[in-house]
């Protein structure tokens, strides 16, 4: 099932999936304003792995949450599958976030009282899928993803790195058109996270899925295909990993964080 949409993903890869035009945004009034996002243009065609670095306040965090639609920009237009998200009424952005984007946050936000199984298949049995169906998506995404064996354990029985790959699964199970992470790796050690990233880095190969992630660590942003530097809320630089191999690409990313400076990491 995942082989054939990555199949009709590559067909479409060089569509753009999400496009920024001129995004603005701007906090306070009265005289005090913060100017968090100025000007940013930014492109992300489909099937694409996407990472967001920039140093803590750069606006790399508010890019996110606008593309979300949790929060609004100031000014700009954001369109994901050529429709205008930033124009939604307040009635449909549930609906919108539900149907086409998927979350990974930092900390899993999985359901304490549903098991691994129920987490996954929540987003599926709200969309009124049926119960067989759901079953079969399910077993065959925990079987891509490598947890099989939580999918009937609660949170709570589960390490971080499970919990972080559970969410994983449910973010991409119902087929949303955007997942967003957001410091997918920031609770995890380093075991766990090259784990959860290697699960990323199949997503994006494998299932066809297009993701956005916000990230601190340049090892992290070394699994993905292109990665984009945010600093004073505009882009400041973008580089792809192209033919590279991995070990090369991060020493790009190296090069680029030793120029913004600030609290990034490095492994």
């Amino acid at each position: 099932m995942f082989e054939r949409e990555a199949a009709t993903a590559v067909a479409g890869s060089q569509t753009a999936l999400l496009e920024l035009a001129h995004v603005g945004k701007v906090y306070g009034g009265k005289g005090v304003v913060t100017t968090a996002l100025d000007d940013v243009s930014l492109s992300v065609r489909e099937r694409e792995f996407v990472a967001i670095m920039g140093p803590s306040g750069s606006g790399k965090s508010t890019l996110l949450n606008c593309v979300a639609t949790i929060d609004a920009p100031t000014s700009g237009s954001i369109t994901l599958g050529g429709r205008d998200v930033t124009r939604l009424r307040s009635g449909d952005l549930a609906k919108f976030r539900r149907d086409e984007l998927g979350f990974i946050f930092q900390d899993s936000n999985l359901l304490d009282t549903l098991t691994g199984f129920e987490n996954i298949a929540l987003a599926l049995t709200l969309k009124g899928v049926r119960p067989r169906e759901v079953e079969q998506r399910v077993a065959d995404l925990a079987n891509v993803l490598g947890i099989e064996e939580v999918l009937q354990k609660y949170p709570q029985q589960m390490s971080g790195g499970q919990r972080q790959r559970v969410a994983a699964a449910r973010a991409v199970v119902s087929n949303s058109q955007l997942i967003l992470a957001d410091e997918p790796t920031g609770a995890l050690d380093s075991k766990s996270s090259a784990v959860l990233l290697e699960v990323l880095e199949n997503m994006n190969a494998r299932m066809g899925a297009t993701i956005l992630m916000v990230t601190h660590d340049a090892f992290a942003a070394s699994y993905s295909t292109r990665t984009v530097f945010v600093r004073d809320g505009r882009l400041f630089n973008d580089i792809s990993r192209g033919d590279s191999e991995r070990g090369e690409y991060y020493q790009r990313i190296m090069e680029v964080m030793a120029f913004l400076g600030g609290d990034l990491d490095a492994r």
